[in-house]
């Protein structure tokens, strides 16, 4: 199987300099609100520790439910501008992937920011799964640096 059948592209202008939208990537107040799926949600930051080699895990998901389990590792970091994570999703019924890479590029553009997502995951059915989910993350994420 080829890198395109397993790997999620994203692209997203939001009207938010990329410092304000690097910011919702690496603080937990922020985290807490984008990873939450409404008011029903419920988001909690474990730990955050975003240095090379320093890691994040969250648990998220309707509340009085058991919660999905996201854990990672930060590869690189170039503030504001990029982010290379490893990422290892644990789901209800087994759902989720073990240390896929994620990469986030922030580009400025003129006060806006072209958000640029990148998802190497296992399987084409993963990446399925991912490109149904990312963009709600991104929907909230754009809206936590707008308002």
């Amino acid at each position: 199987m080829n890198d395109d059948d397993t790997t999620l592209h994203i692209e997203r202008v939001i009207d938010a300099p990329r410092e304000a939208v690097f910011a919702a990537w690496t603080t937990a107040a922020a985290m807490e609100e984008w990873y939450r799926d409404g008011p029903d949600y419920e988001a909690r930051v474990l730990e955050l520790d975003v240095r090379v080699g320093g890691g994040y895990r969250i648990e998220w998901g309707p509340a009085g439910e058991p919660p999905y389990q996201e854990t990672g590792v930060y590869l690189e970091i170039e503030e504001p501008a990029r982010l290379v994570i490893t990422e290892t999703l644990e789901g209800p019924g087994g759902a989720g992937w073990r240390d896929t890479h994620l990469t986030v590029e922030l580009e400025d553009q003129g006060g806006k920011t072209l958000l640029k997502l990148t998802h190497r995951l296992p399987t084409r059915e993963h990446r399925d799964g991912a490109a149904g989910g990312w963009p709600g993350f991104l929907d909230r994420i754009e809206r936590y640096v707008t308002r």
